[in-house]
């Protein structure tokens, strides 16, 4: 059963590690607002700064977009360590009991 113990430590320290992960970009992706529609007026009047302000939105846009992408499947993981963690301890509990009778 002490083989088990390290493996199930192992496990539970992956998950923490993951889910500690996810709650950062949880709180990174609560915290950005929608897209902000920057004014060209921000870059003054130079030439392109309605391009520069397109550019600036579409890269916010992207970011967003990854950071949603990562929590997402950062919440995945800790779900499937969680999954492996509940079979290997059922499986290890149908082998203690086989092994008892």
């Amino acid at each position: 059963m002490a083989g088990f113990d390290i493996h199930f430590q192992a496990l539970e320290s992956c998950r923490i590690a993951v889910r500690k992960a996810w709650g950062q970009y949880e709180s990174l992706h609560g915290g950005l607002p929608e897209a902000p529609g920057t004014p060209a007026a921000v870059f003054g009047h130079v030439d392109g700064a309605a391009a520069l302000a397109d550019a600036v939105d579409t890269a916010y846009a992207a970011l967003t977009a990854e950071v949603g992408d990562a929590r997402t499947k950062l919440k995945g993981v800790e779900q499937a360590l969680e999954s492996v963690q509940d079979n290997v301890r059922t499986a290890n509990k149908a082998t203690s009991n086989a092994m008892q009778v």
